[in-house]
């Protein structure tokens, strides 16, 4: 085994590659960019940089990304398999190795093969690297039937933002070798590189939410969801409600659109919570007309000032669609006398929904209450939802208008029962 690149001059490479200027943005959509640049870590071929966001725990992400063989294999369409032949400690990873990692390429291609190193550190409190440092030589032969591809500098750089989001940016640089000359490479086949990329990062998405509940990070979440807030202020005004206002946007970290309602009501901020939290299960009928029914799966937490629950709840939907089910950690928290968030968190459930159901997701969603003058309650709320099943985009075309009047009705009966409350 040889390489003129030590493990650390890897893991301190990442950030230089990912900080440099003049990378072309190829693909960006709300959840995911794509990069390209010529010439990075003076390879004379085209190298990618994909960034995504995550709201979920760094260490969710960090662990899957560190096993690369686990990680491919969950995340890349095209991985055949992974395989760890020696250790190779260093000074920042006392659990370094060399591995190999086996790709099936589309007729009338040979499969392809990475061998390189493989470390992780974790930079400071908020960033993670992984590295893959390039062999240029080693007695591990070829497999049969397989081009070993000749591989630069690459990883993944992984930040937890002031956001509470956790951003992953990874690079990937290297030759597809045999009969593929750069050129053809870099002319032919970069768009299906971007095509793979997306793909991959897509996946990814779909590995790590939603999130087993021991690994919710209470502040995270508030600070996502806080963040969440104060984006959506500036969202575009939609629907005709007759009471409050509705707006719609992205997230970085989701394809479908969010919806934001802003309401103010004729009730003292105690009764607002109650009914939205603390009995939400009670109240919710008087308000939703697609809610089915609900119940309290654990109590977590139970504090007058903050309490916290697992949640399981089935809503109607449209004869043509399947009924939804919900499973997600739900919280209240008086952040003073004046001011109290509620937090809404899908969470990964080992029980199945019922038969002609289907589960959805809710990201981060939020209601944060503010008690105003003369016994008046601001309400803010954020609903960030993927119905799943086959809708895809769908969710954001055909359904979109019926979600937009579904907010608006929501909220009129809101307006309604607190008043009356």
């Amino acid at each position: 085994m040889h390489s003129t690149i030590s493990p650390e001059f890897s893991l301190k490479s990442i950030d230089k590659e990912l900080d440099l200027n003049n990378w072309s943005l190829e693909h960006d959509k709300a959840h995911i960019k794509v990069y390209s640049k010529h010439n990075v870590s003076d390879s004379d071929i085209i190298g990618f940089k994909t960034i995504t966001e995550h709201a979920v725990a760094t260490t969710i992400i960090f662990d899957l990304l560190k096993d690369v063989c686990g990680a491919m294999n969950q995340i890349n369409d095209m991985f055949l398999s992974g395989e760890t032949f020696d250790e190779w400690p260093t000074e920042s990873d006392h659990a370094g190795s060399v591995v190999r990692t086996s790709f099936k390429m589309p007729f009338p291609m040979s499969n392809r093969e990475f061998l390189h190193g493989l470390h992780s550190y974790q930079k400071n409190e908020t960033t993670f690297i992984v590295a893959y440092t390039p062999l240029e030589e080693s007695d591990i032969p070829v497999q049969p039937h397989f081009i070993r591809c000749p591989m630069n500098v690459s990883g993944q750089r992984i930040t937890i933002l002031n956001s509470g989001l956790v951003r992953v940016e990874h690079l990937m640089i290297y030759r597809l070798g045999g009969a593929i000359s750069s050129y053809l490479q870099d002319k032919w086949l970069k768009k299906p590189h971007i095509s793979a990329y997306i793909k991959e990062w897509e996946n990814l998405r779909g590995e790590i939410f939603p999130p087993k509940i021991h690994t919710i990070d209470a502040q995270q979440l508030k600070k996502t969801a806080k963040h969440t807030l104060s984006l959506s202020s500036t969202w575009q005004t939609t629907g005709k409600p007759k009471y409050g206002t509705v707006k719609v946007g992205n997230l970085s970290y989701l394809s479908q659109a969010v919806f934001r309602l802003d309401l103010e009501v004729e009730a003292p901020i105690e009764k607002v919570v109650n009914v939205l939290a603390d009995e939400s299960l009670k109240y919710l009928p008087e308000w939703n007309r697609e809610y089915m029914n609900g119940e309290i799966l654990e109590t977590i937490e139970e504090t007058p000032d903050r309490s916290a629950w697992l949640i399981r709840v089935h809503y109607k939907t449209p004869f043509f669609l399947a009924n939804r089910e919900y499973v997600y950690y739900f919280s209240r928290e008086w952040i003073n006398k004046d001011e109290v968030l509620i937090l809404y968190y899908s969470i990964d459930h080992d029980s199945k929904p019922p038969d002609q159901f289907v589960r959805a997701l809710l990201y981060p969603s939020i209601h944060r209450c503010l008690r105003l003058k003369n016994g008046r309650t601001k309400i803010e709320h954020v609903l960030a939802t993927d119905l799943k099943g086959k809708l895809g985009p769908l969710q954001n075309s055909f359904l979109k208008g019926g979600l937009i009047q579904a907010q608006c009705s929501d909220m009129e009966k809101q307006y309604r029962l607190l008043t009356a409350v």
